[in-house]
């Protein structure tokens, strides 16, 4: 386990070689008799995907682990799975921002602590009770988090003496009272806040620089900047920020920028305010887009590691049968010869032949069951990557505060989808996206990673607010990404089409309303009074090797009045098979659908049911995506 181990850690930064070792550690496991080890190998696999970001196949091991662990009454070992578990639900809700997660981590931790308890496990108790005021501290519940922090500090005292124990559980006090004292506004708790961060700056006089370090600098900062003493929040932050460029820390950079350009704000300095918010900008773009890129090397890795697994399966299960044909060949030519000798021999050959039949039957019942069993972990792998597809995807409740009645009918053909919606409120502009990637399942999905991560990039990042040069830019961004040439027959054509629409907030509330659109081969349709109209775009495509990266894709401009419904849709749902002479839907019925559709009631309903009534119990044809609101 140790090896692994090592292994594992020596290749954490390289997703696909990582999942190869969890893969091969996980075989690695099943030969373990003794259930104490088994249990421990499986926390120890968990806590490698937990480490890679894959949370749920992570809890998947971790509950496996607490079944052994509470078999055999090993409740040290039980308490540590729940720890693991709870660590795990913290990070999804740190990932989402569902405090849902967070409430479930705490549900786990309070396990953990009552079994730590119950066994004296004082040792660990500290780090649950440290845990558990991460999660109440996240959900803004921070009187509480103040307590487990408080017995978790008395904890680290008394014990050990754990200097980095210690160190941590001071920042997280100092950053609990801080939080109080912005939520309250009183003197005492900034006080507080002020008084661990300066005794974590003084145990840290024997460092040059550090990470905590400049975390604390900038609290302090922070502290002098709420309490109006602007010199010396000029001074500490000076400090944080000079420290964070020396460490060439983004995340450090990010925050003391922030801070610097907010002090200057307040003071009247614009210009340095402007700058230091250029510098926070800069740091946080590049800190999404190290995010961006490592959910799609994540995604591609466990896609990788899932097909070389089945393509090694395949070629075992070929040679197995080929072996298992040789050996019935053999049994017919041995009863052959055996039908000359003598009656016993006769039977003793059949005998013979019958036992060797079992054990083929056997060896392929053998080999179909680790077929299934591979055919399920590609599954649950392919399951995960669509959590992290669903992830990025914006949620509808979250678009309805901004597009009214906006709803979304999204079903994809396999597990994941190369459909995706998109939508964004930047700079004024409320900007809403329905895309078709090229294919579908992994496929797809990894091309919808792609153009949710470019439209980020150029819209929020680039504030490019126009939507003709927002698909332009995109064009390009695909094909050089992808390495497309023009007319190159040698090149992949991978690709999408996407419609996008693009209002401005102040005339949200107006008799009428603008609305820019823009598209690569998908249509916008209003529906007003019953009445539909459809609004094309450009024929072109996104990317693929037929596309021309200096296209440059055109703008309608249209006048919509209040109350008209707008609806962006994938080729899905028109070109499904069904009805009763299995024929596709076709677009002359989904205008006539949408036209009745009731955007009071509930939409994506209304729609679903037509579809599933459409395609009865044929085979659904490409994934599906209809998105519609109201102006």
């Amino acid at each position: 386990m140790a090896a692994y181990n090592t292994l594992f850690y020596n290749h954490i930064h390289r997703p696909d070689s990582a999942l190869m070792i969890i893969s091969e550690f996980r075989q690695y496991i099943g030969t373990i008799k003794n259930e104490r080890y088994y249990a421990l190998a499986l926390r120890k696999a968990g806590a490698f995907y937990h480490r890679l970001n894959f949370y749920d196949k992570a809890l998947e091991l971790y509950i496996r682990s607490a079944e052994v662990f509470d078999r055999i009454g090993d409740k040290e070992g039980l308490a540590n799975c729940y720890n693991n578990m709870g660590n795990s639900y913290t990070s999804k809700g740190e990932l989402t921002n569902d405090k849902l997660n967070f409430e479930r981590a705490i549900e786990y931790h309070n396990k953990a602590i009552s079994l730590r308890l119950a066994i004296g496990d004082s040792a660990q108790l500290k780090n649950s009770f440290n845990n558990i005021g991460l999660c109440y501290l996240a959900k803004g519940d921070y009187e509480v988090a103040l307590d487990y922090f408080q017995k978790a500090f008395r904890l680290y005292m008394s014990t050990d003496k754990d200097a980095n124990g210690i160190d941590m559980i001071s920042l997280n006090l100092g950053d609990t009272y801080l939080e109080m004292g912005k939520k309250y506004r009183k003197a005492e708790y900034f006080g507080k806040a002020l008084e661990y961060f300066m005794g974590r700056l003084k145990a840290y006089q024997s460092f040059s620089s550090n990470e905590r370090k400049a975390t604390a600098l900038a609290r302090v900062g922070e502290i002098y900047m709420e309490t109006g003493d602007f010199a010396r929040a000029e001074e500490y932050l000076m400090k944080s920020y000079t420290m964070a460029l020396e460490l060439k820390n983004q995340g450090s950079i990010s925050e003391s920028a922030q801070y610097l350009s907010r002090l200057y704000e307040q003071k009247g300095d614009y210009g340095k305010s402007l700058r230091f918010l250029k510098e926070f900008n800069a740091a946080k773009d590049s800190l999404l887009n190290l995010k961006n890129r490592s959910n799609v090397e994540q995604m591609q890795a466990l896609f990788e590691s899932s097909k070389k697994d089945r393509e090694i399966e395949k070629r075992n299960e070929e040679i197995r049968l080929k072996n298992a044909e040789v050996s019935r060949q053999r049994v017919v030519i041995f009863s052959a010869i055996g039908g000359l000798a003598l009656l016993v021999g006769i039977a003793l050959l059949l005998y013979n032949r019958n036992a060797i039949r079992k054990k083929a039957n056997a060896e392929l019942t053998a080999a179909y069951s680790k077929i299934e069993l591979k055919n399920r972990q590609i599954t649950d792998s392919i399951n995960y990557a669509k959590r992290i597809q669903e992830a990025i995807l914006p949620p509808a409740g979250q678009v309805r505060k901004r597009l009214d009645g906006f709803f979304v009918f999204f079903r994809p053909r396999d597990i994941v989808s190369g459909d995706f919606y998109w939508f964004t409120s930047h700079k004024g502009k409320i900007i809403i996206a329905v895309a078709d990637c090229t294919g579908h399942g992994v496929p797809g999905a990894l091309m919808s990673m792609i153009g949710n991560t470019m439209l980020n990039e150029i819209v929020n990042q680039k504030d490019v607010l126009d939507p003709g040069s927002i698909l332009t830019r995109l064009n390009s961004g695909v094909i050089d990404a992808l390495h497309q040439h023009q007319g190159d027959l040698l090149t992949q054509d991978d690709g999408m089409d996407i419609a996008l629409c693009v209002m401005d907030e102040t005339q949200k509330n107006s008799e009428e309303q603008e609305v820019l659109f823009a598209s690569a081969n998908l249509s916008l349709y209003l529906v007003e009074q019953g009445k539909v109209k459809e609004v094309r775009g450009d024929i072109n495509s996104i990317g693929g090797s037929m596309s021309s990266r200096e296209h440059r894709f055109s703008v309608s401009r249209l006048s919509v009045r209040k109350g008209t419904a707008l609806f962006m849709s994938t080729d899905g749902f028109y070109d499904q098979f069904g009805g009763d002479n299995d024929t596709k839907y076709l677009t002359t019925n989904f205008e006539k659908l949408i036209a009745r559709v009731d955007m009071g009631g509930e939409p994506a309903a209304q729609l679903e049911k037509e579809f599933d009534s459409w395609k009865g119990g044929g085979k659904q044809i490409d994934d599906v995506l209809v998105a519609g609101f109201r102006v």
